[in-house]
């Protein structure tokens, strides 16, 4: 599952979005994979009106971004919110304490505890292990899981 083909986004949200994502790559400074995943979701999803990908990547504004902007959101942007903040997090094969922690903080901000939180956490593993098991090296699809299990 995709986590925004379920629901429509406004351009407001998608903007929101990407600045969350954007804000927890810089945790620990953005790697190509996270700005390629992040501008994905951003071209995928804005429109004609909204600014191109390379120009928000780009500004200083896109970086600014506060958990209390998304304060009042339904459960289900909550949600998704919180599922493309753990998919730019992993997004460079790696999930580290602090994204962890950041990507938790805003969770609760939004809303989200810690049972639903853990939920969204181990789907996110779980397609990560989805998107890796058509590799025919099954070894090194075994040790990505086992490093994914060693993350909690």
């Amino acid at each position: 599952m995709h986590p925004v083909q379920d629901q429509p986004l406004s351009p407001l949200q998608v903007t929101q979005l990407t600045k969350a994502m954007l804000s927890v790559a810089n945790i620990d400074g953005i790697q190509p994979a996270e700005a390629a995943l992040i501008g994905q979701f951003y071209e995928a999803s804005r429109n004609a009106d909204m600014p191109t990908t390379a120009a928000l990547m780009a500004s200083p504004e896109a970086s600014k971004f506060s958990a209390a902007d998304l304060a009042g959101s339904p459960a289900e942007f909550a949600d998704t919110a919180v599922l493309m903040c753990l998919m730019a997090a992993y997004a460079d094969g790696h999930l580290s304490p602090a994204e962890r922690a950041y990507v938790q903080s805003i969770a609760t901000n939004l809303g989200v505890d810690a049972t639903r939180f853990e939920a969204l956490l181990a789907q996110v593993r779980d397609e990560l292990v989805g998107a890796l098991s058509h590799l025919p090296d099954a070894g090194s699809v075994a040790v990505v899981v086992k490093e994914l299990a060693a993350a909690v």
